[in-house]
């Protein structure tokens, strides 16, 4: 087997590992989603910790993914930045071909999670505002404006 072969494969398990990774991201995103329009406190504080995990994680596969294409860019003579999955898959021909379905199945997973990280993203606005609004009914007043209607400055001394 040749180098360019065991990086593929290396890439590979890292593009099979990533998938994972948009699947619990995306079960993650559900879950903030459902604590935000439950108005839960604790369940919204749970999923966001949960998701600054797996964002955590992230940078680590990052790092990999990098190291193996900059293995592959080597062994093929071409700069790193050059490289992108389709070019790997395209360039690595009959050997690229399981690489090439994981990667379009790696683009639905991410096209799915950022609908979700929108649409998430809506029902905490939604939340934030309804708080708000909330804070003003109880207040009687608008409670985020930087006027305060509590009465007027008096002389002491006068």
């Amino acid at each position: 087997m040749s180098s360019a072969t065991t990086w593929l494969r290396q890439l590979e398990a890292y593009v099979q590992e990533e998938l994972g990774a948009q699947g619990r991201l995306i079960a993650l995103l559900e879950d903030q989603e459902r604590a935000l329009l439950s108005h839960s406190r604790p369940a919204i504080e749970s999923a966001s910790h949960a998701l600054q995990a797996q964002f955590a994680a992230s940078s680590t596969r990052s790092r990999r993914r990098e190291e193996l294409v900059a293995r592959l860019a080597q062994v093929w003579g071409v700069a790193p930045q050059t490289l992108t999955l389709a070019s790997i898959a395209e360039r690595a021909a009959a050997d690229g071909e399981r690489l090439a379905r994981q990667r379009a199945e790696l683009q639905r997973a991410t096209r799915k999670a950022q609908r979700l990280a929108r649409r998430t993203a809506a029902a905490a606005r939604l939340h934030s505002r309804l708080s708000n609004e909330i804070v003003r009914a109880c207040l009687g007043a608008d409670a985020l404006s930087p006027r305060v209607d509590a009465g007027t400055v008096v002389d002491a001394e006068a």
